[in-house]
């Protein structure tokens, strides 16, 4: 059986879009531990219906502009090769890796794995995968969700990359000193703001950077999205952490694992528990950090193994 080949669907790198991080350093950690893995730029399938095949041409062909013309950015700190211009049908020796937003299989590719790093179709509205896939989840965020004919991994792909050298109470201002609010939005941006905009800066776009010195001056940090690491960087950095909570999502189902929610009240009454495991927060992040490359090790194996089997089968 061929040595298979790793292909990472992803979009351009920028350090503010964590789902873009992940992928990138997916590519960078299997290439570490000794396989063959690539990055291509993500682009999404088009449903086409016998009444509806304009607009998919359309943006076929839009899209063949954008991928010509504009810049694909890699870190150049990782070992992030760029495959350009994959063929297609992706063959037996390739395992190509795509983000749950992506509809359907628009590499043709024989070996699927979906990675889930956030819940199916919040972000697009639609879902629509291919049979024998191996679908994975980052954090526990799908829980009993299944499509059929596709095989469900009991373990989680974790994988984290954090700029701590950004996070850090380095020019930190007291306790004392600080003044007014940060916030985000990002995929909470459909909740009612619960909090007083006035002297209240909004975050989201900014660099690693600029947040971070915004986090070192004020007093709180709202994030009105409930997954998001900067809820972690804003108490690295001094700054009291409220996430406003989903609605019919408690606690427990947030976080499961206790020590994923150190730092950060859920909702603007939990400020006690929040103080007292902030000091926990920095650890708990350097641990799950490290770990990343474990996990990575572990899926690689479990996903050349499954891809192998159904090909005897």
């Amino acid at each position: 059986m061929p040595v298979k080949k790793f292909l990472i669907f992803a979009p351009a790198f920028r350090e503010d879009d964590g789902g873009g991080v992940v992928l990138h350093r997916l590519c960078a950690l299997l290439n570490e531990l000794g396989h063959e893995a690539y990055v291509t730029r993500l682009f999404d399938g088009e449903p086409v219906y016998p009444n509806n095949f304009i607009k998919p041409l359309f943006t076929l062909l839009r899209r063949g502009v954008w991928r010509r013309f504009s810049k694909y950015k890699t870190n150049p700190a990782w070992s992030t090769p760029v495959l350009k211009s994959p063929g297609m049908p992706m063959g037996d020796d390739w395992v190509v890796i795509y983000p749950e937003i992506i509809f359907g299989n628009p590499l043709q590719a024989k070996n699927v794995v979906r990675w889930f790093l956030f819940r199916p179709g919040f972000h697009t509205g639609r879902i629509f995968y291919g049979q024998d896939e191996y679908h994975v989840d980052f954090n526990d965020f799908v829980g009993d969700f299944y499509f059929p004919g596709t095989y469900k991994s009991k373990s989680i792909l974790n994988v984290l990359s954090f700029p701590f050298e950004h996070y850090n109470l380095e020019g930190a201002l007291s306790c004392h000193s600080r003044e007014g609010s940060a916030y985000c939005l990002r995929k909470g941006k459909d909740k009612p703001i619960q909090h007083e905009l006035r002297d209240s800066i909004l975050i989201d776009g900014k660099s690693h950077a600029e947040v971070a010195a915004i986090f070192k001056r004020v007093k709180r940090f709202i994030s009105y999205d409930a997954y998001t690491a900067y809820s972690s960087f804003a108490v690295l950095c001094g700054a009291e952490s409220v996430v406003v909570p989903d609605v019919g999502v408690d606690k427990e189902y947030w976080y499961p694992d206790v020590a994923d929610r150190y730092g950060v009240a859920y909702g603007f009454d939990d400020s006690e528990w929040a103080h007292s495991t902030s000091d926990r927060v920095l650890l708990r992040m350097k641990e799950k950090e490290s770990r990343s490359k474990e996990n990575v090790r572990l899926f690689a194996e479990h996903v050349m193994g499954y891809f192998d089997n159904k090909e005897v089968c």
